[in-house]
């Protein structure tokens, strides 16, 4: 198809699909540098038959849509394997009759669940088995990890001797805000052995940190997305058609929007990073702004990227500690 017959063919499409491209809905999970070191990490360690990694994160550095990318690459890297995302809620008591139910809800079990402890304990075991399999293989990722109690690594660890004895491959990937390194440490002192089963590795999940990590995040806009699926037109293909056919590309914009974010956080993002919600939010604002202006000349100014930055509501936000992460602190010294 040549460039006039796609472009033709992609607005053909605007009145029923482009108010639901994801960017436009601040929805879409893209490929960041941080998520593809998750990712590698992961990948890694799951080549051993029990591995574990724990990661920790400030709020909205985008541990979640982290989580929904390794789910969607884990079948492509493990074909066959499973894939939990249990999220323990916050409570004072740990009870396994408890944890078990939640288990058994997250994956959809349908038989009624018995009465009692054993048996809840066996129908949870046969359920993960069935479903691990296939590819001989359970991702087991922990959400808001932090909310933990030292008891439900005892449990978690006879599901997981229970499904090794059985010829089935775990990987537990833990999931937590900055409460997790406290926890570690508490943990540590009252059940080493547990500790170092299930975070011996405790990881921070950076926050995008410059130019380059944004460039990294608008390339996979322009080369490794899709909308609709199956089209094989990326998000920003999709979005100014005629604009790409003539070369203009969301990763060119990388340096101006990480000035922008600079401007608006009066240089805080050199010490704190910055969250992917808010480049998210950006690339909606920006989006539905020029859904008009795709031309063969378009050009996305700073003062664009700024004015969406501050509609966004990026200057309320609650930032991180100053020099929160190993990036941000080296950085800081480099310039002081």
């Amino acid at each position: 198809m040549n460039p006039q017959d796609s472009i033709a063919a992609i607005r053909a499409t605007y009145p029923s699909l482009r108010d639901r491209h994801p960017l436009l809905m601040a929805a879409a999970v893209l490929p960041t540098a941080p998520v593809k070191e998750v990712a590698r990490l992961v990948f890694d360690r799951a080549q051993r038959f029990r591995s574990s990694i724990a990661f920790w994160a400030h709020p909205l550095c985008g541990k979640s849509s982290c989580i929904y990318a390794l789910e969607k690459l884990a079948p492509a890297q493990f074909p066959g394997s499973a894939f939990v995302v249990y999220e323990p809620s916050s409570k004072e008591v740990a009870a396994e009759g408890a944890l078990i139910e939640d288990l058994l809800s997250i994956i959809d079990y349908e038989p009624r669940v018995h009465r009692s402890l054993a048996g809840k304990r066996d129908q949870l075991l046969r359920a993960l088995y069935a479903m691990s399999v296939s590819g001989r293989h359970l991702f087991l990722v922990i959400d808001e990890a932090q909310n933990l109690h030292v008891k439900d690594l005892g449990w978690l660890k006879r599901v997981v001797n229970w499904l090794n004895v059985h010829e089935i491959k775990v990987t537990v990937v833990l999931f937590g805000q900055s409460q997790l390194c406290t926890m570690h440490q508490r943990f540590m002192a009252e059940m080493p052995d547990l500790t170092i089963r299930f975070m011996a590795e405790l990881i921070e999940f950076r926050s995008l940190q410059d130019a380059a990590d944004l460039r990294v995040v608008l390339k996979s806009c322009d080369e490794e997305t899709e909308y609709p699926r199956g089209s094989g037109w990326s998000y920003t293909q999709y979005l100014w058609p005629c604009a790409h056919a003539n070369g203009f590309r969301l990763a060119n914009c990388a340096s101006e929007l990480y000035e922008a974010f600079r401007a608006q956080s009066a240089g805080m993002v050199d010490h704190e990073g910055i969250s992917m919600q808010w480049v998210a939010e950006a690339l909606m604002l920006v989006g539905q702004e020029n859904e008009g202006a795709d031309a063969e000349a378009l050009r996305i100014p700073r003062v664009t990227w700024e004015r969406a930055i501050l509609d966004s509501g990026y200057r309320s936000r609650t930032p991180p500690a100053l020099a929160a992460t190993a990036t941000g602190r080296a950085r800081a010294s480099r310039r002081s």
